[in-house]
């Protein structure tokens, strides 16, 4: 079974949590696309990103 994540302040995404969603808190930009990469190749098929971490 895949899994899906989301990516971004810890603030915005702990509510995603209750509905079966793997939250990752992240806020810098250079990380960000470290665990992006992680999740993709940890079998994760959809990840989450939030605006504000992809608008940096």
């Amino acid at each position: 079974m895949y899994k899906i994540a989301v990516m971004g302040d810890r603030d915005s995404i702990y509510g995603f949590a209750a509905l079966g969603l793997e939250p990752f808190p992240v806020t810098d930009p250079v990380e960000a696309g470290k665990k992006l990469r992680d999740l993709g190749e940890s079998g994760y098929a959809v990840i989450y990103i939030t605006e504000a971490l992809a608008a940096r």
